[in-house]
């Protein structure tokens, strides 16, 4: 009897010991692998013992090699959840802090300082980013190709198989793409932004952009081979520029509906285009078999919009948006109407479509393609968008200046890599009007400006200079890939988390440099400039994501209240023991 009982003691502890200790043992070891994915309740707990720093600051641990391409507002697994209705699961969709790791996304193996620019514009490391997928379906049509150990880009598209330049020739025709006539482009569902990349050769700056697709990695692409791109799609709201924000917009075989929802997406594109600007269309519908309704909708939209019909050649379909408003029918057959006089048109941060026109004649001035100054020159003249803030025309030639002598004072004294091979993209996190990008032009450089969406709407000048940018709030993560910026700037970082008005903050300077280094490239340098008491504080936290800094004197002329951060994020390995 003794023994039956000790027999079945000996099974029960065993099945016991089964039963749970797996789990147990399994939660360890993911603890042991990934020591900085907390539960969600210690993200604020590990955020601010960062800050504080103590007698022992902590470093904040990697990510596990699964978040080598996180993108936290573009992330397949929340987005699947949601609407498909407009492609609204396609857009930005941003989880609150509390719910994500606080962790510093890892390099993939093998990752290698990327090809220096311009060689860059024609093959990059496949190391970088080794995804066949494009190369695979689309080497044929001359996207991109893998040979040896790089991708290899021989300009490439859809309707353009025999590349770009060539492509752009038959655009000339129609549309003056040389000269400095037209500088903003837009490329709407861009691929690997072959286009982009061909027209700076023309002195056209485009923003390319695509959401992130089944392609996997086209945004990524287009940035590694340095040409200016982002993550967007147009969805359910106003993408984020400015009215009146592009010379040129382009879409080759971009597939979007331009005259579905009642013609929304082409009253969006309209929005975004220059009055006599240019709109160009390749591939389907324009005289596409099949889609012949659809072909003749997209003619009746622009022929309500009054836009001039330049070209119809074989599949590319080229129009002129007009210079004015007055010539939209009161009464049309798609009850396209104006929109509403208090409708401010620059409005785009997390704000909805709306199935109007926008009214050119809410800007006073000249500021219509033809009308504006040529580039280079439109540059340093004063944007007549500058007048829409207060004493604005003054505090443009001060921002100029300002901006110029603070530029000449980073190269001379700080050692940095501007004005070489090693900077590509440059991202300038509180721009104003552009006074750095503007300062950087004869640099073998293009600048994202980002202008918070809480700040004084200063974007449209920035367009009106020539150069490029969105809104952004930096509470949240932006629209890119990790490790696409080489250079990154910010004049104020106190300020991109604070409420309007107040010292109050509305997030963690943790959380947004921890969002710094993932766009950051290995190698790559952050400029910060900042009161004392704040970049003491940045200078604690660029430790705990493994940055080097040093701080430096501001230049004479700027606030005696002010230094100078510059950080470089080093090349790390995904330790072993996370993998």
């Amino acid at each position: 009897m003794r023994l039956r009982e000790l027999l079945l003691a000996t099974f029960l502890l065993l099945f016991f010991l089964l039963l749970f200790t797996p789990r147990r043992l399994s939660s360890v070891a993911s603890s042991a692998r990934r020591p900085a994915l907390a539960a969600a309740r210690d993200h604020s707990r590990l955020a601010a013992a960062v800050e504080s720093g103590g007698s022992h600051p902590r470093r904040i641990e990697s990510c596990p090699a699964s978040y080598v391409d996180h993108m936290p507002c573009e992330d397949p697994r929340r987005s699947s959840h949601l609407s498909r209705e407009m492609n609204h699961y396609r857009e930005r969709h941003c989880p609150p802090p509390e719910e994500t790791p606080l962790c510093i996304v890892p390099p993939p193996d093998g990752y290698k300082v990327p090809v220096r620019w311009p060689e860059s514009l024609n093959k990059i490391w496949h190391s970088n980013m080794p995804y066949n997928k494009i190369a695979d379906r689309k080497g044929h049509q001359g996207w991109m190709k893998i040979e040896g150990p790089h991708f290899i880009f021989p300009g490439g598209g859809t309707m353009f198989p025999d590349g770009a330049g060539h492509y752009l020739e038959k655009l000339k025709k129609y549309v003056p793409l040389a000269g400095g006539v037209l500088r903003t482009a837009l490329d709407m569902g861009c691929g690997v932004a072959s286009f982009g990349g061909a027209l700076l050769a023309e002195g056209v700056l485009t923003m390319s952009f695509a959401p992130r697709d089944s392609h996997k990695a086209q945004i990524q692409f287009a940035l590694e081979r340095g040409i200016p791109a982002f993550v967007a799609m147009l969805g359910t709201r106003r993408l984020p520029f400015p009215s009146f924000s592009f010379d040129l917009v382009h879409c080759s075989r971009c597939l979007i509906p331009f005259t579905a929802y009642n013609a929304s997406y082409f009253t969006e594109v309209d929005r975004l285009l220059r009055p006599g600007g240019y709109l160009v269309i390749s591939g389907p519908p324009v005289q596409w078999a099949r889609q012949e309704k659809e072909w003749a909708d997209l003619q009746t939209v622009a022929r309500v919009l009054c836009y001039e019909v330049i070209a119809v050649d074989q599949n590319t379909a080229v129009w002129r948006k007009p210079t004015g408003d007055s010539c939209l029918p009161n009464q049309n057959e798609l009850g396209i109407q104006f929109c509403d006089e208090s409708d401010d048109s620059s409005v785009a941060w997390y704000f909805k479509l709306k199935n109007c026109v926008s009214r050119t004649s809410s800007v006073k001035g000249d500021f219509a393609v033809g009308s504006i100054p040529k580039w280079p020159d439109r540059l340093n003249k004063i944007p007549v968008r500058a007048g829409l803030l207060e004493g604005g025309t003054d505090i443009f030639e001060d921002d100029t200046r300002r901006w110029t002598r603070r530029v000449d004072y980073y190269k001379k004294s700080l050692n940095l890599k501007l004005g070489t091979t090693s900077v590509r993209n440059v991202m300038d996190m509180n721009a104003f009007f552009g006074g750095f990008a503007a300062a950087l032009s004869s640099d073998p450089v293009w600048v994202m400006n980002v202008v918070p969406a809480d700040k004084p709407s200063t974007l449209s000048a920035i367009y009106d200079r020539g150069l490029i940018g969105v809104y952004h709030d930096w509470c949240e993560p932006f629209s890119t890939y990790p490790r696409t910026y080489d250079f990154i700037h910010v004049d104020g970082i106190a300020m991109l988390i604070e409420r309007q008005g107040s010292k109050r903050r509305r997030c963690s300077l943790v959380d947004l440099m921890v969002e710094m280094d993932r766009i950051l490239r290995p190698e790559g340098t952050v400029l910060i400039r900042d009161s004392p008491e704040v970049i003491d504080k940045v200078n604690l936290i660029a430790h705990a994501v493994r940055w080097t800094t040093v701080i430096h004197e501001k230049d004479s002329e700027s606030p005696e209240t002010e230094k100078i951060l510059v950080a470089t994020k080093t090349i790390w390995k995904l330790s072993s023991e996370y993998n």
